[in-house]
């Protein structure tokens, strides 16, 4: 059975990507801080974890046991800041700030490599992005670290694509996730499924395979 492993994915949009994955004859190690639903479904195997007390010695207790690893795809998502964030006076907690950049993109960045001889030529790792990396709308940009996130983590990407035996690409969910979530991610999961390792390598895809342009 294909092994795949999915931060994120225990509600939500998460919840439609850890099903397409399971349809998809994926065993899929599930990290997430919402696993009690998860926990007896068959070829789920939670990996719990406290996003909010995570660091650097904690990212190896997130290590799958699978010898060999198909898939990663990253769909947590941190973030401190938003619009009231710049008000007179709101000023943001520096810890949370931080907190959040760790998880949303430094925390990727080292388990791939503490996960390095359970990744071959053939694995594929992706990250959930956002159109906003390109396109920032007014309505948006208080999220700010939400932003700087996402476009940090496509460049870890594309980064890791570039000297990393493996294949890395990036998703983005084309119009919002409030329209038809399920199909959606059933797109998602047959693209990162049916694409070539050159088709993905060093991309970023909406669920339609249409390519998000930022390199």
């Amino acid at each position: 059975m294909k092994q795949c492993v999915l931060t994120g994915g225990g509600s939500k949009f998460g919840e439609h990507l850890t099903n397409s994955f399971l349809e998809q004859n994926y065993h899929v190690h599930l990290i997430t801080s919402n696993g009690n639903k998860w926990r007896d479904r068959e070829n789920v195997t939670v990996i719990d974890v406290d996003w909010k007390n995570l660091d650097i010695n904690g990212v190896r207790h997130l290590i799958p046991a699978a010898d060999h690893i198909d898939v990663i795809l990253f769909n947590h998502n941190a973030s401190a800041l938003n619009a009231k964030s710049f008000a007179v006076g709101a000023l943001q907690n520096p810890r949370d700030w931080q907190r959040s950049y760790f998880v949303a993109c430094q925390f990727p960045y080292y388990f791939i490599h503490m996960l390095s001889k359970k990744l071959s030529n053939d694995s594929k790792v992706g990250w959930m992005l956002s159109e906003l990396i390109k396109h920032p709308t007014p309505d948006q940009t208080g999220f700010a670290d939400y932003i700087g996130n996402k476009f940090t983590n496509a460049c870890i990407m594309k980064s890791f694509s570039d000297q990393h035996c493996s294949c890395f690409f990036g998703l983005h969910p084309d119009g919002g996730l409030a329209e038809a979530p399920l199909s959606k991610a059933a797109d998602m999961i047959k693209l990162i499924d049916t694409y070539s390792i050159d088709s993905l390598n060093g991309k970023i895809f909406d669920s339609q395979g249409q390519s998000l342009d930022i390199f």
